[in-house]
C-alpha cells in the first residue's frame, strides 16, 4: 500500500495524465464510504465512491460484494483500460451552513440558516482557511444562545430571534485562529466558554452582551 500522494506522484512520474481518480477499496469499512482524501500532487486528484467509479468503466458495482472482500483484491477493471471521458470543474459553493430547525410533532421544519460572509465569498474559496463551522455548544443559562468554533472564522456569537440566526459576537485573533472545539462551563454563578484552539491552544470566553 502507498499513500495517495505515493499515487499521484506515480502517475506524474509515468507521463501523459491529465489528473487522477481515487475511488475507495474493497472491505467492511470502505466500498461506498466516505473517503477523507488528503493528497498533493501537480495534477487534479478527486475522489469518487466505489458504484460512480465502476461506472466509467462500464463495469457492474456490487455493494455486498465489495463489502465481503478483504481489501487485497484488484477491482475487476483491466489495467490501461480507457473510462468515459468526463470534465470536471471545481465551482465554489460556499463553505456551509448552520441550520435552526423547530423541534415538534412530525418532521423537523427549517427555520433559519446562518454563516459568515466569507463563507459566501468566491474570494475566500482557498487560502484563508477553513471558512465552517466544526461544533455548536448551546447556553446552559439561556435557551436562545449559541457559540460556535469556526475554524478561520474564530469564535461566534447568535441569538435566536423570532426564528432567526442573529450574530451577537464574534472573536478572531490578530494572528488568526483555528477553532476546532467548544464545550459550556459554569464556575461562581458565570457562564464561560472554552474553545480550543488546533494552533494556540485554549480560548476561555465570557459573552457579556444584553442583546
Amino acid at each position: 500500500m502507498c499513500t495517495f500522494t505515493e499515487k499521484v506522484a506515480n502517475v506524474e512520474e509515468a507521463g501523459g495524465y491529465l489528473g487522477v481518480m481515487v475511488f475507495n477499496r474493497e472491505g467492511s469499512d470502505a466500498c461506498s464510504d466516505l473517503l477523507t482524501m488528503g493528497v498533493e500532487g501537480n495534477i487534479p486528484t478527486f475522489f469518487v465512491g466505489g458504484d460512480n467509479g465502476f461506472a466509467f468503466f462500464d463495469v457492474p458495482y456490487d455493494e455486498d460484494a465489495c463489502r465481503a472482500g478483504d481489501g487485497t483484491a484488484q477491482a475487476p477493471i483491466e489495467l490501461g483500460a480507457t473510462g468515459d471521458e468526463v470534465r470536471i470543474e471545481a465551482v465554489f459553493d460556499g463553505w456551509g451552513y448552520v441550520h435552526l430547525f423547530r423541534n415538534g410533532e412530525g418532521k423537523l421544519r427549517e427555520l433559519d440558516t446562518y454563516a459568515i460572509p466569507e463563507a459566501h465569498d468566491p474570494r475566500f474559496a482557498e487560502g484563508f482557511g477553513d471558512l465552517s463551522v466544526h461544533e455548536v455548544a448551546m447556553s446552559r443559562v439561556r435557551n436562545d444562545l449559541a457559540y460556535f468554533s469556526y475554524y478561520a472564522g474564530g469564535f461566534r456569537v447568535a441569538k435566536i430571534q423570532t426564528g432567526n440566526l442573529v450574530e451577537v459576537g464574534s472573536y478572531i485573533a490578530p494572528e488568526g485562529n483555528n477553532f476546532w472545539g467548544v464545550q459550556v462551563l459554569r464556575r461562581d454563578g458565570k457562564e464561560y466558554v472554552l474553545a480550543s484552539d488546533r494552533d494556540y491552544g485554549l480560548y476561555i470566553f465570557r459573552y457579556t452582551g444584553t442583546r
